[in-house]
């Protein structure tokens, strides 16, 4: 009796195990590395290494229900796991989110999850931008309708595959989320008239839905959609609070005092700590990131540290000051090791003999590769008194480096790549992407935070050329 017992409770004991885990793998078409990071919330679950068919399996021993993300190279995407799903996906990195596909069980939920993200990312760029430039009656008529459709699909997937009570919650958070962060948008969207003047057109039912919102949702804390609503929201009630107690009407997304603001509303609404922390980090870094002015650094970042309580990103945000007081207009340039199109080591400074333009690119963000090479392009005709350089911030070889520009037609004679790309980007304070280096002849940084694709680039390229070719750009 005692044996029988004992291996019932055997058998039992082992497929309560195998319920309770949960599968993911499949394929990575075009991989830009050799595995897959998996995590949880924000927690290190495993490092998976690709086969030689570029395919992964992973088992998540007692896998807790939730969003998992994975990463790869650069990219990241979050999946809905719960214990006994049998997850598979297919993805090629040359088209990341648009080519996920998922098979097998809990497959149905997140295909239908990615479409959703698929259709939000089309309408913030498009349906919605365009909404934004109508009456808040008009744009909340309009929005209101392409939430309604969303919901009704819900409701009938829901009722065809009666998914867990967690797809449900993800799924609808998703809907009323990017609902909620295209009206916290509109203020910033809106082109007619100042940001006051918008605020002031607001009939006051328009932002009712904040009634209903958790600031401190454990299960959604790194969800995109959540997280892009709580950043515009804080952005918003700052702004409000902001022309309230000073004298401008337009938004300035690096005034001080508003950035100030900002990170007091997020102390005074986000009780969770990890949360806070983020949403208190990427404020604070997105304006020391932003900012010209080098003397707004240190009160931001006083009070960034009297309220977070994340060291490592304290650290990182007094370094990246640091870096940037290096970096200020009158200072030299940093003397970084290149590697040249013939794979010969130079370094920045040999290279300085006229103006110069140095822009970076980093082949996981191919949009901003295209679009800066065509951009320069136009720059050279029209200001041929400056040099152009360009670096690739990858960990690639002259060989791949070639491959890329050249599948992209954008092949260039002064393309260069560092010889040690991560200390560099440190060194150069090159996040975001976009920043452009400005130098004049003697390897001075003229300004270290340019934006080629900014409306006052050419006036500052305008302040550097001799005033004789400025008065035959004038007729």
């Amino acid at each position: 009796m005692f044996i029988i017992f004992s291996l019932t409770s055997c058998k039992t004991n082992k497929n309560e195990t195998a319920h309770s885990n949960a599968f993911f793998g499949g394929e990575i078409i075009n991989p830009k590395s050799n595995y897959i990071v998996l995590k949880y919330n924000k927690k290190f679950i495993d490092s998976i290494a690709l086969n030689d068919k570029n395919r992964f399996e992973y088992t998540i021993k007692n896998a807790r229900a939730g969003l998992y993300y994975f990463f790869h190279g650069r990219e990241l995407q979050s999946v809905l796991i719960e214990p006994g799903d049998s997850l598979m996906l297919r993805l090629n990195t040359y088209d990341f989110d648009e080519s996920i596909v998922f098979t097998g069980k809990g497959a149905k939920e997140n295909n239908y999850l990615m479409d959703l993200f698929l259709e939000n990312e089309k309408e913030v760029k498009g349906t919605t931008l365009n909404y934004s430039q109508l009456s808040p009656e008009l744009f909340q008529e309009k929005i209101n309708h392409l939430r309604t459709k969303k919901l009704e699909r819900l409701r009938a997937f829901n009722s065809k595959n009666m998914p867990s009570k967690l797809f449900q919650k993800v799924a609808l958070a998703n809907i009323n989320y990017n609902y909620y962060n295209a009206k916290e948008f509109y203020p910033f969207a809106n082109y007619k008239k100042s940001e006051l003047e918008i605020f002031n057109t607001i009939p006051e039912n328009f932002y009712a839905y904040r009634k209903e919102v958790d600031y401190n949702n454990a299960l959604l804390e790194n969800y995109i959609p959540y997280n892009s609503f709580l950043r515009f929201h804080i952005n918003n009630i700052a702004l409000r609070k902001h022309f309230q107690h000073s004298k401008d009407s337009i938004y300035n997304e690096y005034s001080l005092d508003y950035n100030l603001d900002k990170l007091k509303i997020v102390d005074s609404l986000i009780k969770k700590e990890s949360l806070k922390n983020a949403l208190l980090n990427y404020n604070t870094i997105m304006f020391i990131n932003g900012s010209q002015n080098t003397l707004d650094y240190e009160p931001i970042l006083n009070s960034f540290i009297e309220k977070n309580t994340d060291e490592k990103q304290i650290e990182k945000a007094k370094q990246l000051v640091k870096t940037y007081q290096r970096l200020k207009p009158g200072e030299p340039i940093p003397d970084i090791a290149l590697l040249n199109n013939n794979d010969e080591e130079v370094s920045i400074s040999e290279l300085i003999k006229r103006p110069t333009i140095i822009y970076f690119w980093d082949v996981k963000n191919k949009n901003h590769l295209i679009d800066t090479h065509k951009r320069i392009k136009k720059l050279k005709l029209e200001y041929p008194e400056f040099d152009y350089l360009a670096i690739s911030t990858n960990n690639i070889s002259l060989k791949e480096q070639f491959q890329i520009l050249k599948r992209l037609n954008l092949v260039n004679a002064n393309e260069y790549r560092f010889k040690a790309p991560k200390e560099a980007i440190t060194t150069l304070a090159i996040k975001p992407i976009n920043n452009v280096f400005l130098i004049d002849k003697n390897a001075r940084i003229l300004n270290p935070k340019a934006n080629m694709f900014n409306i006052n680039f050419e006036r500052l390229l305008l302040e550097h050329i001799p005033n004789n070719r400025i008065s035959s750009l004038r007729k």
